[in-house]
């Protein structure tokens, strides 16, 4: 149904190959606070006529924290559905379950990597810096789609951060060095995560209707929303940390300004680089008749 040239082999060699550990990344380095950590694609902050450069580089800095503790946080729902999948056979393909475990193990690792980077980051800043509470909550909700929706919506993560750290990181030396080294070696795994899923998908899609597959497109346009929500809650404790950090309290229309712009940034960073990933658009346009529709309206929508 699916047509690439994934394998579990090749997934499970290169998981191999490329295995890193926290401390490889984090022991006895810290954050540089005189550098921002993202690239401008990613938050918007040089679009925000209300700041000064001091400013844009703190609210930069909070949204790679924000941006850290998004990552766990969405990434919360993939460890149990991986391992699910992996041990649907205990007895079965000895590659796919051991592929499929490094890959619920990884994940494991991705979360207390950047768990750890918030803490480094609560250390090192100066002010307190809020964030979302509510992981496993909304990783019941995910998981109470379908199969197929969950997948696709894991599919999607694990694409974007391909795009974000090729696109947008890899080549930004003014970036702190600690902070794309996390970008890196995310990504570095997330690859072949990423591929893992397209197998899965293919696998599961095969069995289902038409109409199951075409509702498990609007099951995911469904959690896109909630995520979009989500985004709105975390720029809302960004601009309270920005004025922490500052001590400047800012006017309605300038809390409206940094708004607008960080949340146009974060809706592509989180959502839309996403779902217009090449590879994201090419599984949907295989597996459905009207899904890339939706999709592209849901992009443009977010795009506005």
């Amino acid at each position: 149904m699916l047509s690439h040239n994934y394998t579990y082999a090749d997934c499970l060699d290169n998981s191999i190959k490329v295995s890193w550990r926290e401390d490889d990344i984090l022991a006895g380095k810290n954050f540089d606070y005189s550098k921002r950590f993202l690239p401008n694609k990613l938050t918007g902050v040089d679009e925000i006529g209300c700041l000064n450069d001091n400013e844009k580089r703190l609210l930069n800095q909070i949204m790679g924290n924000g941006y850290c503790h998004l990552f766990a946080f969405v990434e919360e729902f993939i460890v149990p559905t991986i391992a699910e999948e992996a041990m649907k056979d205990a007895y079965g393909d000895e590659v796919k379950i051991r592929a499929l475990l490094r890959f619920a193990e990884e994940e494991l690792k991705h979360q207390e990597l950047f768990r750890h980077s918030v803490y480094l980051f609560n250390q090192g800043f100066g002010s307190e810096c809020g964030l979302i509470p509510g992981r496993e909550e909304v990783a019941r909700v995910v998981r109470g789609k379908s199969k197929l929706a969950v997948l696709l919506l894991t599919s999607v993560i694990e694409w974007f951060t391909q795009r974000h750290y090729i696109e947008h990181v890899q080549d930004e030396a003014d970036l702190d060095g600690l902070f794309r080294d996390l970008l890196k070696f995310h990504w570095m795994e997330e690859s072949q995560h990423a591929k893992m899923d397209t197998l899965l998908i293919g696998e599961i899609a095969e069995e289902m209707t038409m109409d199951e597959r075409e509702a498990a497109i609007d099951e995911v346009i469904e959690l896109g929303g909630a995520i979009d929500g989500l985004l709105s809650q975390q720029i809302a404790l960004n601009i309270d940390a920005l004025e922490a950090a500052t001590g400047r309290t800012f006017t309605a229309a300038e809390k409206e300004e940094i708004t607008a712009s960080t949340q146009r940034a974060w809706r592509w960073t989180f959502l839309v680089s996403g779902l217009s990933h090449p590879n994201v658009v090419k599984v949907v346009s295989e597996i459905t008749n009207e899904g890339v529709g939706k999709v592209t309206a849901v992009i443009e929508a977010l795009s506005a």
